[in-house]
């Protein structure tokens, strides 16, 4: 039976690491004796990963062990916006091939995830020992890490593609395939409506976040039988420290082994190696990385075949050194044990709090006393060299000031030398050490919920539900919120909700039932809603005072249901003394994310409670949340707000032009009964961040008399914008009837120049200092465009009354500000319209003849 994996990577649209992804998955494959076939650059088109994964079905076996991997950005369709009496159509999840930017309306070169699953069904009816890997997301939501870009595309794909599906599953006789196919183990960056990221390493190199803990793992399972569920835990905690929005999954038969079809129910034991002929007092625990074995961890040593429970253990191992893949420890053996047998397992009987390492840098004169104060923490350790990844730091400077930084920056000012300020210090450190470890927080399936607890959240806007995603959403200082946990279990449960702040402080929503919320079956719990007259008004969000900076970080709600009343009140409490924990296994753990003691697994008293875990996760910005939009567009092609208002980064395509143009090439009516005139007037806006002296704000408005279905309209490429570009470049545009003497929209808007609302816009764009932070900047400006782009809306309705808001984007500097044709090839279609535009590179052009070679203030165009 041989070993084979198809390796695909797709680089393209900003990603740089995927080239580092499929080495790293390649030589980890190699390793454990799979040949590999690589299909990446320019060999991973369409028609390329299509004919490669044929190519794989047909050369494989039945036993073959087999991989399909693939590192790139994923996309999700969403139907071009349908008239009122069409069926919405579906929309399809793709993964983006290295030709992908040559699809025309009739022929998409993503890769559905309907072919996929086809594909993956066909090589599971030769084999079933397969294992899928897919390094991709088809969310993008952006982190507040300017060093983490998502592995999504940025923007939604606007294209109905079931007609394309169904032209495939016509030609290819593909038969409709269940997307979870039950014979193969697939391993996922993350959730549907998750994001993923690939970021700088230790060692300089940029890499998927996933791949590179995936690598992580399997080294240090080496050729232990341990399962996909296990390793997964593995990976699922390595990726939550570099990114805590992005939450790994294994699907399918997660309980095999690895790379084999042997299944086994989860298991925390170890093999035990001691080294020589026989026992010297020391020995080794392999792949104890893997299990997250600590200094200080003890464990019991059985015969291979034997449990804890079932007799009297052979020997005591007490671990006092953790290395980079196993652990030492003292054996202390039974009286009248000599030796221990081949194949002895040590079972884990106490178990220390994980430490968090920290790493501390500035002068040894400065640091003795804070490094003292870690090695004597339960919680917190100074950081060892093979530890990886480190996320927190203690940074020192020449006058003993300290402060505490993580991946997104100092969470507070410097604080004076000292040994108090030593203290204030570990004091914050352990609160974190806290967090992350609450954060890490999961299921156990021993103890796995019988009764299925739902979860959701989102923000209240005017008394109305605005659901968000699980993990990687972005609100604002002042938003409102609200939590939603519904029991559709069959018995009853108690909900707790916790609430890990920016600040790392932990907070026990239901304090109120500090042993859980009673949740009757059918019985829902909202956080935010009045009970009395059942009102959603939601829960305001703060920003904490001591923590500094001004860029968005994260926060998390725990949904803690159990099957009898549990009390998390220890999570909340400060300064929590250490005692010894008996109880439930969930007693047990949550004393100790609270005080760092031992967990005595042999100590459990009464029935064990089942529970189950779900965590929402969101980046709160201290700034106050953008102006609602007020004007709809049949397509609204901006990037998600997290993307739009994220600190500029750099194009992978080359430096963003300092001035662009923006034409309308092409509109064709096909249907004018939307606007019930043969006389349209077309109106655009281009609002851009403040290079100069006043708003770039740009407005164009060009009339067409006698227009007959299926016209297309004479535009002769009509210049809507020319001048400077600034972290975005947006754009709206509108179609309505032509009303006779209804002003340009540049006339509108001068007329509107005196007030309040505009006024506000402009003071925002203008009143940035230097000295202010440029994702704030940022940020600042993408809402003043938003209030433009409303008071257009608004005062273009006004004077011509009902009109159709055909199409709004944001171009942003790391897309180079979309320099190219829009689409690429055909039209964007929008109900009765269809339509193309270019952005062009104009930084060393001079102005045309005939057209105004500056941006600055409100003009328009009229034809």
């Amino acid at each position: 039976m041989a070993r084979r994996a198809l390796l695909i990577g797709s680089e393209t649209f900003g990603l740089t690491g995927v080239g580092n992804d499929v080495d790293a998955i390649d030589g980890q494959l190699l390793r454990r004796g799979f040949g590999t076939v690589r299909c990446e650059a320019d060999d991973a088109t369409r028609a390329g990963i299509l004919e490669a994964y044929d190519r794989l079905i047909s050369d494989t076996a039945p036993g073959d062990a087999v991989v399909v991997y693939y590192s790139g950005h994923g996309g999700l369709s969403h139907p071009p916006a349908a008239t009122p009496t069409d069926q919405p159509a579906r929309r399809w999840q793709f993964i983006v091939p290295f030709d992908f930017h040559e699809s025309t309306e009739s022929d998409f070169r993503g890769i559905t995830a309907f072919e996929l699953s086809a594909r993956l069904a066909a090589l599971t009816a030769v084999t079933r020992n397969v294992v899928v890997v897919l390094d991709c997301c088809h969310s993008a939501w952006m982190s507040k890490d300017p060093d983490l870009r998502v592995k999504s595309l940025y923007r939604p794909v606007y294209a109905d593609i079931t007609e394309h599906v169904a032209r495939i599953r016509r030609d290819e006789h593909h038969r409709p395939a269940a997307l979870g196919n039950p014979d193969a183990v697939r391993v996922v960056a993350c959730a549907p409506d998750e994001s993923a990221y690939e970021y700088t390493n230790a060692h300089g190199r940029r890499t998927g976040i996933l791949t590179e803990s995936l690598v992580t793992a399997l080294d240090e399972a080496g050729d232990l039988p341990v399962t996909w569920s296990t390793l997964l835990t593995r990976v699922r905690h390595r990726v939550q420290l570099l990114s805590p929005n992005q939450r790994p999954e294994a699907e399918g038969p997660f309980r095999r082994r690895l790379f084999d079809l042997t299944e086994v129910d989860p298991d925390a034991s170890l093999p035990v190696l001691v080294p020589g002929s026989s026992v010297t007092g020391r020995a080794t625990l392999p792949g104890a990385r893997l299990f997250g074995v600590q200094v200080g961890d003890e464990f019991a040593v059985l015969p291979a075949d034997a449990l804890p429970t079932d007799r009297e253990p052979l020997a005591t191992l007490t671990v006092d050194r953790v290395g980079a893949t196993t652990a030492d420890g003292t054996l202390a053996l039974r009286a009248g044990v000599t030796a221990l047998p081949a194949g002895a397992r040590a079972h884990p009987t106490l178990l220390t709090a994980p430490a968090l390492p920290v790493r501390v840098t500035g002068p040894e004169e400065h640091t003795e006393g804070i490094r003292r104060l870690l090695e004597a923490s339960p919680l917190v350790r100074p950081a060892r060299p093979d530890d990886d990844p480190v996320v927190v730091t203690v940074h020192t400077d020449g006058d003993g000031r300290q402060t505490i930084h993580d991946r997104v920056g100092p969470l507070h000012d410097a604080r004076p030398a000292g040994p108090a300020g030593d203290r204030d210090t570990l004091s914050d450190l352990v609160r974190i050490a806290r967090a992350q470890a609450l954060r890490g927080l999961s299921d156990d399936p021993r103890y796995a919920l019988l009764s299925r607890v739902s979860a959701e959240w989102g923000t209240v806007v005017d008394g109305r539900a605005v659901g968000q995603p699980r993990t990687g959403g972005r609100v604002h200082v002042g938003d409102h919120v609200y939590v939603k946990v519904r029991n559709d279990g069959p018995s009853t449960v108690y909900v707790s909700l916790l609430d890990i702040g920016v600040s790392a402080k932990i907070t026990l929503i239901t304090a109120m039932s500090p042993s859980g919320v009673e949740l009757a079956p059918g019985q829902e719990y909202v956080i935010g809603r009045d009970d009395l007259d059942f009102l959603l008004e939601g829960v305001p969000l703060t920003w904490p005072l001591e923590i500094a900076g001004t860029d968005p970080r994260p926060e998390t709600i725990i949904v803690l249901a159990t099957s009898a009343p549990q009390d998390v009140s220890v999570l909340a409490q400060e300064g929590v003394q250490r005692e010894a924990a008996d109880g439930s296994p969930l007693e047990q753990t949550l004393t100790q994310l609270a005080t760092g003691c031992p967990r005595d697994l042999g100590r459990v008293r009464g029935p064990a409670v089942r529970y189950a875990v779900q965590s929402m996760t969101f980046d709160l910005s201290p700034a106050l949340p953008p102006a609602p939009d007020d004007a709809k567009f049949l397509i609204d092609d901006r990037p998600s707000l997290s993307v739009r208002t994220a600190p500029r980064q750099r194009s992978a395509d080359g430096p963003a032009p300092a001035s662009v143009a923006v034409r309308l090439t092409d509109l064709v009516v096909h249907r004018s009964r939307a606007l019930r005139s043969a006389d349209l007037r077309l109106d655009a806006l281009v609002v851009t961040g403040s290079g100069g002296t006043e708003p770039v704000h740009r407005a164009a408005t060009a009339r067409f008399g006698n227009v007959r279905d299926g016209d297309r309209l004479p535009l002769d490429d009509l210049l809507v914008y020319r001048g400077p570009a600034v972290d975005h470049l947006d754009l709206a545009v509108w179609l309505s009837r032509d009303r006779r003497g209804a002003p340009d929209l540049a006339d509108l808007l001068k007329a509107e120049l005196s007030g309040v609302e505009l006024q506000d816009a402009v003071t925002t764009l203008l009143g940035l200092t230097v000295a202010t932070p440029q994702s704030a900047v940022v940020a600042a400006s993408v809402g003043a465009a938003g209030m433009v782009v409303n008071l257009a809306f608004r005062t273009l309705s006004r004077a011509v009354g009902d009109q159709v808001g055909l199409y709004r984007t944001s171009l942003l500097h790391h897309e180079r500000f979309g320099v190219g044709r829009h689409p690429a090839n055909g039209h964007l279609r929008a109900q009765d319209f269809s339509f193309a535009y270019t952005v062009t590179d104009v930084t060393r052009r001079p102005p045309e003849s005939g057209q105004p070679g500056g941006a600055g203030g409100l003009s328009g165009v009229s034809r």
